[in-house]
């Protein structure tokens, strides 16, 4: 099985976030191979990782940027690289579920539980890592 890779590179706002979904899609019909259910859930964990990065970019300086590398072979990966500056975030404190009646919150607790790995590391920005494995999942 060969793998698939589209990438993506912006400003990190909503409307590039939106433009991801054509990325997903593109990465979709290139991996016949991999489930519906888990090309789902793989693409929610990206759109909610992004989306994090657009909504918290900061304000009133430069742009920030972010690129996304999107995968599909054995398993499932991407990586987005944003240029904001580092946030401290302990991924295993946030990575449980919000209240029911918070109006947000659940963003990483969602890509944590979707995804076999989820990780970030902080230099010259934020690096994110997530990874599916196809097939290894009952829903």
């Amino acid at each position: 099985m060969s793998e698939i890779t589209v990438a993506r590179e912006g400003a990190a706002t909503l409307a590039f976030v939106e433009g991801l979904h054509g990325a997903l899609a593109e990465l979709a019909q290139g991996a016949p191979h991999v489930a519906e259910d888990d090309l789902s859930l793989f693409s929610l964990a990206v759109i909610e990782i992004a989306t994090n990065i657009a909504v918290h970019a900061p304000q009133g300086g430069p742009a920030v940027s972010l690129s996304v590398e999107l995968s599909a072979g054995d398993e499932l990966r991407a990586v987005l690289r944003d240029s904001a500056p580092p946030v401290p975030l302990d991924l295993t404190a946030t990575t449980t579920m919000a209240d029911a009646l918070a109006e947000s919150g659940r963003g990483l607790a969602i890509a944590a539980a979707v995804c076999d790995e989820l990780s970030v590391e902080r230099r010259q920005g934020n690096l994110w890592r997530l990874v599916r494995r196809v097939g290894s999942h009952s829903v």
